[in-house]
């Protein structure tokens, strides 16, 4: 079995490692590149987007009340509340948000029960009209040790209510936990698989951590999702 390992595995993680822009699978969706007035659907690996769309500073962007935390766009609440959807599941999902309502994350199961919840810290955290206290780009986070298979984030009923930035999702393949799936968490499940390390990135639930862990990571670090089956 080593040999089976190191023979099929080393040959994958050095064609990983040439593999510069796919290896942040998890790294923060930062909404630009699109251009402005995009309609978020599936273009993010592993999620699907309802009732967003992209506004880009200087455009369709009031960036004085919404200032993006980074460079130039943003993805806003388009007609209602928006959701997320993430057929694999994930087990953390985090943003920046700013916002002329109360805004609430809500992070269900595969069966649509509520795991976790959070809310915005004040009704209105805009640059220029937030209540005292308040600064954009309050980061919001719900997490759970169940998998999370769709995330919710209502504020008005009506859309155009927020504005969210700088989107971090951690999956069960980001064995480390550092937000980006790489070839680091590829030879963290090596070493596990080798009995170098704990084994804790049974991915599959077959009891052990194997070559086939190994793969389903490999095949995150090159940008095509965390399937765990």
């Amino acid at each position: 079995m080593r040999a089976l390992l190191w023979g099929g595995i080393v040959p994958n993680l050095l064609a990983a490692a040439s593999v510069s822009a796919s290896f942040a699978q998890n790294a923060p969706l930062t909404f630009e590149g699109f251009a402005d007035s995009a309609v978020l659907t599936n273009q993010y690996t592993g999620a699907v987007f309802s009732n967003a769309i992209v506004l880009t500073a200087g455009i369709t962007l009031n960036e004085f009340e919404f200032p993006p935390h980074s460079p130039s766009s943003v993805a806003s609440d388009n007609g209602g509340p928006m959701s997320i959807s993430f057929p694999s599941g994930v087990n953390s999902f985090s943003g920046y948000f700013t916002y002329g309502v109360p805004l609430t994350l809500q992070a269900f199961d595969s069966s649509n029960h509520l795991l976790a919840s959070a809310s915005s810290a004040f009704s209105n955290n805009e640059a220029l009209s937030g209540v005292s206290g308040s600064h954009p780009n309050e980061l919001l986070q719900v997490a759970s040790a169940t998998s999370i298979y769709k995330v919710a984030i209502a504020g008005s009923s009506q859309g155009a209510s927020f504005v969210m930035d700088d989107v971090t999702v951690i999956t069960p393949c980001d064995v480390n936990r550092d937000g980006s799936t790489n070839v680091t968490d590829a030879q963290a499940t090596v070493n596990q698989s080798l009995g170098t390390a704990s084994p804790a990135a049974d991915l599959n639930g077959s009891g052990t951590v194997n070559v086939v862990d190994v793969q389903i990571v490999i095949n995150a670090a090159l940008g095509q999702g965390c399937t765990l089956q």
